[in-house]
């Protein structure tokens, strides 16, 4: 099967996109599938990841930021707000009399409204699909490059970003083959953003998605859940592929390294946080109620914004525990996390984040370290983390507290936590989800083939 992914995310971009696309290209190519690849070259994230096919079959190509402008009006707005405050940055001017510094406050909220207001609504009227929409041509045109003398039997979209979905619509009606859709988070229905756009953008998204996807022969998503919803929402074939592990990131000659801290019980968070969604403050509060034992714990958060992690801290009183750093490449946050004694896994304890289960999960697994979980105590990541024994899912900070008591008195009788059971991580592994994958992806083309009415759906214009 000739197949073509079109991803924005693709390796050497450290994402966890990137990630787990760049692992199912290697899994097909393994499998003796002939597979090309069509992704954007972001520049606003490092490119650490390994490289996971041959660069001879990927085309990166460049792109428009369409809120190059709203960007600008940021910019100019700090620079406005310098100029009318005198130049300092906002800064109060001793020399000056409190009630000048009053009037000339007026128009500067005035203006900054303004031009806060115009940068909003330009995103919102021209980041469409989303705000990687001037990836469009450029994409198109790197595909004609691609098919000049090779042509797909199944184009293969993955989102986010959505605009991914837009390019293999339109290269599967270029090509008159059919197109897959993959969902590795949702789209309009996803609470994290789609609560912050405006009423006619959620809209327009609406339709469009229904839309696009309608002109899809499948679609792919990484949770049971989110299939079931996907499979209501659109009638279409669906499928789980859990994002798992790649053993081969995991396999190393020493499994146990030396522990981050010989004193203190350490815990690890890797990744990004959203603010307000993702929040910490349960094992905060938690580790203060150890009273002289809360000196034992630390927390490193790596690579994630300090000002969405030390407010909490400093309001839960442990701010003198807690540690933010920059992010690390994808290769040493595996190794950090074999020498943590415990890894912190987010999520939103809300019922709008049911079905979302994070790749962080299945990496946690891999290193058999065991998991603090905080979040929705009634989705998949908490049930998995009970099922298999793999640490303690709770919000409770009673139930935290009781758990790291238990784990400091072993940290000082054994030297650091002993590593979980090979059996936590059992069954997976990304090459058992993608197994299941690919032969959906065959079965895609061998409808399409079959029957004329599904081999056309990609030619319907929108």
């Amino acid at each position: 099967m000739k197949i073509l992914i079109v991803s924005w995310y693709f390796p050497p971009t450290n994402a966890i996109g990137a990630v787990r696309v760049g692992k199912f290209a290697r899994f097909l190519r393994a499998q003796g599938h002939d597979v090309r690849v069509l992704c954007g070259t972001p520049t606003d994230i490092p490119s650490t990841l390994a490289r996971e096919v041959p660069d001879d079959t990927v085309v990166r190509t460049g792109w428009v930021d369409v809120n190059g402008l709203p960007k600008t009006m940021a910019r100019l707005r700090r620079r406005l707000r310098a100029l009318l405050s005198g130049g300092d940055g906002g800064q109060k001017r001793a020399d000056t009399d409190p009630a000048q510094l009053q009037r000339e406050a007026g128009p500067r909220r005035g203006l900054d409204r303004v031009l806060h207001s115009l940068g909003w609504f330009y995103k919102h009227a021209v980041s469409f699909p989303d705000s990687w929409g001037g990836w469009t041509p450029f994409a198109l045109a790197g595909a004609r490059t691609i098919c000049r003398d090779w042509s797909p039997d199944m184009i293969f979209a993955s989102g986010p970003p959505f605009t991914a979905f837009l390019v293999a619509q339109r290269l599967a009606r270029r090509h008159g083959v059919p197109w897959v859709a993959e969902y590795r988070d949702r789209w309009v229905d996803d609470p994290y953003f789609s609560a912050d756009w405006p009423e006619w953008r959620l809209r327009l998204l609406t339709v469009l998605e229904r839309r696009l996807v309608a002109t899809a022969a499948g679609v792919v998503t990484v949770s049971l859940p989110w299939a079931a919803f996907f499979q209501r929402k659109f009638g279409k074939p669906v499928v789980a592929a859990f994002n798992g592990f790649d053993p081969r990131d995991f396999a190393v000659a020493d499994p146990s390294p030396e522990p981050l801290s010989h004193d203190r019980l350490t815990i690890l968070y890797t990744g990004v946080i959203y603010a307000g969604r993702r929040d910490p403050t349960p094992l905060f509060t938690a580790i203060n109620a150890l009273g002289p034992r809360r000196n034992l714990v630390s927390v490193m958060f790596v690579g994630t914004e300090p000002s969405h992690v030390m407010p909490l801290a400093i309001r839960a009183g442990v701010a003198d525990l807690v540690k933010v750093v920059a992010p690390v490449p994808y290769a040493d946050s595996i190794w950090l996390q074999r020498r943590a004694d415990l890894l912190l896994l987010l999520q939103w304890n809300a019922p709008a984040d049911f079905g979302h289960v994070p790749a962080k999960l299945f990496e946690y697994l891999a290193v058999r370290r065991p998991i603090i979980g905080l979040g929705l105590e009634d989705n998949m990541p908490a049930a998995v983390i009970r099922e298999r024994r793999a640490g303690v899912f709770s919000n409770d900070p009673a139930v935290l507290t009781r758990a790291l008591e238990d784990w400091i008195d072993i940290k000082q009788r054994e030297g650091r936590i002993p590593q979980l059971p090979v059996q936590v991580c059992a069954g997976m592994d990304r090459d058992t989800q993608y197994t299941q994958l690919a032969a959906f992806l065959e079965e895609r083309v061998a409808e399409s083939r079959s029957d004329p009415d599904l081999s056309s759906l990609a030619g319907h214009r929108m």
